[in-house]
């Protein structure tokens, strides 16, 4: 079997989200691929040196146009299909509305089909709105990222259950992990300016996370010494929660790591406090089972998919939309002993072994042959 691999998800530097799940699928199907079948992967620029070396099971093809190339170059590939390709795999809500290959897409959350513009810009979701229903009609297979995801699709588009595949994502065991030096800690806190204890956030700055109303809920915490560190790049609607810390007066305790590679990352979860996505919503939250992984205290809102993710390893906010709620779970998570500490890092570090991005590929491979 030939499986066309839409790979521009996956082959862009400073990976988050869906790009990180994209890019781990992809790392793990030609892993995983049996003897025999093929990988041909699509995409419109070259590949980055950490993408999977060509081999007799992965072949690159590189076209465009790069503009609309969905709808251009792949759509045209498709129809030609030399050589063959026997179904098509897309890590993310779109695809060619005209093929004559069978398609499966892997969708990550249904967000922009619930949030206006407060939280998307226009062009996107619009885009999105525009594409994605088209997406799940025609694909032959839609996979997600959790049972919530799922939920989410039927509802919206009324799509039959049997139609779509719960595929979790996972996190690299090889970076999160608990096996950070103390003298590695030191030398990137240093590095970002970090001096004593601290909370940590890390994902895109975009007010789906909810970012500014835990700005807020940190101002309220009586431990003046504490610090509030937010990692992530910029996405959209970014300027206000980079605003927050100077209409509260607290621009010394809140720190902007701006994107961080994955060898600090890892050092900044062990040494915080804890690890806090105050989110809206969320299709998985893939920063959570890192966290735990690597093992750090984990607070998350009680919303979306998020409870389906933590289980009962977490310490949970809530109400997102309350500030404070946000607080009472930040003052509950500063109030554990090194006891309880102890304990609920086992917890998510139990909770996270749930998640192997092996099985994850192997369960894609399988589907994508049936199809």
């Amino acid at each position: 079997m030939n499986i066309g691999f839409d790979i521009n998800e996956a082959n862009i530097p400073q990976r988050v989200g869906v790009n990180q799940v994209a890019y781990n699928i992809f790392v793990h199907m030609v892993k995983n691929l049996p003897e025999g079948d093929k990988i041909i992967a699509l995409g419109k620029e070259r590949p980055l040196p950490d993408m999977p070396p060509a081999s007799d099971k992965l072949i690159y093809e590189i076209f465009g146009p790069k503009k609309a190339w969905v709808l251009t170059g792949l759509t045209k590939r498709l129809w030609i299909n030399k050589p063959k390709i026997d179904v098509l795999f897309s890590p993310s809500h779109y695809s060619p509305f005209i093929s004559r290959v069978k398609s499966a897409i892997y969708l990550m959350d249904m967000s922009f089909e619930l949030f206006g513009t407060e939280y998307f810009t226009s062009y996107d979701i619009n885009q999105l709105k525009k594409w994605t229903p088209i997406s799940v009609k025609k694909a032959k297979k839609v996979f997600t990222i959790s049972q919530f995801s799922k939920d989410e699709i039927m509802r919206l588009y009324s799509t039959p259950s049997e139609k779509i595949d719960v595929i979790y994502p996972a996190y690299d065991k090889n970076i999160y992990n608990g096996k950070i030096p103390k003298t590695k800690q030191i030398s990137v806190r240093k590095k970002y300016g970090i001096n004593g204890s601290f909370l940590l956030y890390w994902g895109t700055l975009q007010p789906r996370k909810n970012i500014s109303k835990l700005i807020e809920a940190f101002s309220l915490l009586k431990e003046s010494r504490l610090k509030l560190v937010i990692v992530g790049k910029k996405g959209w609607l970014y300027e206000q929660i980079l605003e927050q810390s100077q209409k509260l007066g607290i621009t010394n305790r809140v720190i902007f790591a701006g994107f961080v590679p994955d060898e600090d990352l890892t050092s900044l979860i062990k040494s915080s406090r804890a690890y806090v996505l105050p989110s809206l919503y969320e299709g998985f939250g893939m920063p959570v089972i890192e966290a735990q992984a690597v093992g750090a205290p984990v607070v998350v809102s009680r919303v979306s998919s998020l409870p389906e993710v933590t289980g009962e390893s977490g310490i949970y906010i809530e109400d997102p939309n309350s500030i404070e709620s946000i607080k009472e779970a930040l003052v509950k998570v500063m109030a554990l002993t090194p006891k309880e500490r102890l304990r609920i890092v086992k917890e998510g570090k139990e909770n996270a072994k749930r998640f192997d991005w092996d099985a994850s590929a192997q369960k894609i491979i399988s589907i994508l042959k049936n199809i």
